[in-house]
């Protein structure tokens, strides 16, 4: 679209600028993000975009642009926000922030309201770069994931459309107000649970037997802390699943699970029990438990990842089922040889 001189010319100036603020916002954020597990988008406003702004009359003066360059941090949920926050201020100079909710609106009402924080480079950053860079003021949006993705969906669907349609603006109206109530349920997800009408299942109920018996064992100094799970939910399912290779009849799974857990406790807290590994994983323990003779269950059916540890604190070396390390760097076997 054409675009006034004016703005033209006055876009042409900043454009270096704004490329080297740019530059270092991405480098400074990124590592950051990638290393905490938020999403970083980044763009410059085009000269089109940016002329199509100014012509809506609401900006009084060029200083008052602040958002030629922005950015957007994406994280799980809004109590992530105060850490990204903290990490902005320690590396920009805040000019102004806009939390989420600060901004007036009727009850009815549902749009955009994600924190948007303000900000120049610091003295620091800006003195080692081209003269003018400290008056650029850059926006960097901090956006729940479902956030995100209602503003990405929504956008381009209502406000790049051909013509103002009332039913759609209604729809991302009402998208919002759904991402609001899931917003709303995960931020107290622990206490609205408890509200939930409660079905059993069985399964469930099994894997959840397992993660309580195994943390009384680490809470009683039976098992080492250290040998604690990344996830106790995967931990249940494997134990299951374990259980599962040797108990096909559904309806037997429970007891036989229940009988598992039952002699593993019994077999590591007496005083004749070995002393407990401090390597490997508590699932190598459970299989070393379960692949020893005249034991509940078996791990004839169960696909196994052998290792040192299960010849050496467990004496199994003969596996029926091994997994197979078939990618360009082998793994070795018990005997220390290429397998």
């Amino acid at each position: 679209m054409p675009v006034p001189q004016s703005v033209s010319n006055a876009y042409s100036q900043v454009e270096p600028l704004l490329k080297a603020v740019s530059e270092y916002v991405e480098q400074t954020l990124r590592t950051y993000c990638d290393r905490s597990g938020y999403l970083f988008f980044d763009r410059i406003k085009k000269v089109e975009s940016l002329s199509e702004k100014l012509e809506g009359g609401r900006i009084a003066k060029w200083s008052e642009i602040d958002d030629l360059y922005a950015c957007t941090i994406v994280v799980p949920t809004t109590s992530h926000e105060p850490g990204v926050i903290r990490k902005l201020d320690a590396c920009f100079a805040r000019a102004s922030i806009r939390s989420r909710g600060t901004t007036k609106k009727a009850p009815e009402v549902f749009r955009f309201d994600t924190t948007r924080y303000y900000a120049r480079l610091s003295e620091g950053a800006a003195a080692e770069r081209a003269p003018g860079i400290e008056t650029i003021k850059f926006e960097v949006q901090i956006a729940t994931a479902f956030e995100y993705a209602w503003s990405t969906v929504t956008h381009d669907l209502v406000y790049k459309g051909d013509r103002v349609d009332w039913k759609k603006q209604r729809l991302a109206a009402q998208l919002k107000a759904a991402v609001e109530q899931i917003e709303m349920i995960i931020g107290a997800f622990d206490q609205v649970s408890g509200a939930v009408p409660e079905s059993e299942w069985p399964d469930i109920a099994a894997k959840d037997s397992i993660v309580e018996r195994f943390q009384e064992l680490i809470a009683d100094g039976v098992i080492a802390s250290n040998l604690t799970p990344v996830s106790w939910r995967r931990f249940a399912d494997n134990v299951s699943a374990l259980v599962s290779s040797y108990t096909p009849n559904n309806y037997a799974r429970l007891s036989a699970i229940e009988a598992l857990l039952d002699e593993f406790a019994t077999a590591w807290r007496q005083p004749s029990a070995p002393t407990c590994p401090e390597s490997g994983s508590l699932f190598q323990m459970v299989l070393g438990h379960v692949g020893k003779q005249d034991t509940v269950g078996s791990i004839n059916g169960y696909t196994v990842v052998n290792s040192v540890e299960m010849r050496d604190f467990y004496s199994l070396e003969n596996i029926g089922r091994e997994f197979e390390f078939d990618s360009a760097q082998q793994s070795k076997d018990a005997e220390g040889k290429p397998s």
